[in-house]
């Protein structure tokens, strides 16, 4: 059985939907968020010195690290959920390209947004590195809904991990209606990713679609 180290709306949101869209045995383990968006349980550190989530614990004990690296691991691992394309397919080399896009930039830019002064050692800082992620997390979607274009998925007629990957990091957005607003590509592709039920399931138990409360206030 597969553990996961996580909380709901972080990285592990992902991590879980490919387990559960994989039918594989598996559970959660919650870590509560302090206030910088740590987590400084003393049993997290021991598997993961930044004490970040997700952890996930294979079935041989094995412990994984990195969102990314986790999704794509399970979605090899589990060729039945059908999440990824075979390593000799054409579609291979846009999957990784988008998968390992997502994490470096726009996964990394979203965490200077909302934790800006980890990333300054200026008091005063926090506000210019703030504006500055902002600004280049909506250029890195730009970039990404000008890839997904009018396709269903990133890869075409498929979904894989990295709409997953995709779907979950769009939710992270400060104004998630503006975000779909301008980008009714990507909403149409949020919403067929989270109309599959097990990942509907998934986004249920994390609370992951708050922000439609925005909607209606």
């Amino acid at each position: 059985m597969y553990r996961l180290y996580g909380r709901p709306g972080s990285g592990s949101v992902a991590i879980e939907a490919i387990l559960e869209a994989a039918a594989v045995p598996y559970e959660v383990e919650l870590i509560e968020r302090s206030s910088d968006g740590q987590a400084p349980s003393e049993k997290l550190t021991r598997l993961n010195p930044l004490g970040q989530v997700p952890v996930l614990i294979l079935p041989d004990g094995t412990i994984m690290t990195e969102s990314a690296a986790i999704a794509l691991y399970l979605a090899d691992t589990h060729r039945e959920a059908d999440l990824a394309p075979p390593p000799t397919s054409a579609e291979r080399a846009a999957y990784l390209r988008w998968m390992i896009y997502l994490a470096t930039n726009v996964y990394m830019t979203g965490l200077a947004a909302y934790y800006p002064d980890r990333y300054t050692s200026d008091q005063s800082g926090g506000k210019c590195v703030k504006s500055a992620a902002l600004n280049r997390m909506a250029r890195e979607w730009d970039i990404y809904a000008q890839a997904l274009g009018d396709k269903p998925y990133i890869l075409g007629d498929k979904m894989s991990a990295a709409d997953i990957y995709a779907a979950m990091q769009a939710t992270w957005n400060f104004d998630v209606p503006a975000f779909f607003k301008k980008h009714p590509n990507l909403r149409a592709m949020y919403n067929r990713v989270t109309a599959h039920p097990a990942i509907a399931k998934v986004w249920g138990r994390n609370e992951m679609e708050d922000w439609k409360y925005c909607l209606k206030s």
